[in-house]
């Protein structure tokens, strides 16, 4: 299987704007807009991290849409979830080829998903392309979703050029609450060891975040999963 590289984590906020500035005053990590879903009532800013990453800070924005069943139990449960303070909704890995992510679909059982991705304030609007596209599979279990992007350059970390007050080095590492052996299966052994990954108790899904410094300092993030209530949706 081929290596992976970790493409976004998201975390779930009650308030989109409030909660960026809150970060940013606590631990120096600026953000910039990454637009809103058109399905999807969320939107979302970007954390530039290391190695084209990045920390998708994500709220619900319109409480009332009328929704399919399926995406409004999505909507509900991160609501409800976030409700309750910010939490750890999914982690995600990119693929670095289209075949790549056609692999992950064929393996996993599911398919590639090509959807409008997020819609900008100047009109703009990028494509999700992603698989294996049933959160049963991944996000429910606290699992990665893998997504590939064909224009490096409009990744949501690359497009706008940003220096944090405290300037990143690299991403230090990720704190699973999954059985390893199950994380390692599902997203194979050679990505398995060239993640930064450790593993804590708590039950599945992302509990935190670990970001080194420049100056050899670090910088974590944690907070709780919100895979729980996803899980007893699906």
């Amino acid at each position: 299987m081929p290596v992976y590289d970790l493409d976004h984590v998201t975390l779930g906020v009650r308030h989109l704007y409030e909660s960026a500035e809150r970060l940013r005053r606590e631990t120096g990590l600026r953000s910039h807009e990454g637009g809103w879903l058109e399905v999807m009532p969320t939107a979302h800013r970007v954390i530039p991290l290391p190695g084209g990453a990045f920390v998708n800070v994500e709220s619900v924005i319109d409480h009332y849409a009328e929704l399919p069943p399926g995406l409004g139990a999505f909507r509900d449960w991160f609501e409800r979830t976030t409700r309750r303070g910010d939490h750890w909704m999914t982690w995600n890995l990119r693929a670095r080829s289209r075949a790549d992510l056609q692999d992950v679909a064929r393996r996993l059982g599911g398919e590639v998903i090509e959807a409008r991705g997020a819609l900008h304030p100047d009109g703009t609007s990028t494509t999700t392309i992603m698989a294996p596209g049933d959160a049963r599979k991944t996000w429910a279990r606290g699992l990665p979703n893998w997504y590939y992007h064909e224009d490096m350059s409009r990744h949501p970390a690359r497009t706008t050029p940003m220096t944090h007050e405290r300037p990143l080095a690299a991403v230090a590492w990720l704190e699973l609450g999954n059985d390893p052996a199950e994380v390692e299966e599902h997203i194979g052994k050679e990505t398995f060891d060239d993640l930064p990954l450790r593993f804590v108790s708590g039950g599945p899904g992302l509990h935190g975040v670990g970001l080194r410094t420049e100056d050899g300092d670090e910088i974590a993030l944690r907070a709780p999963s919100g895979v729980s209530g996803l899980a007893a949706l699906t």
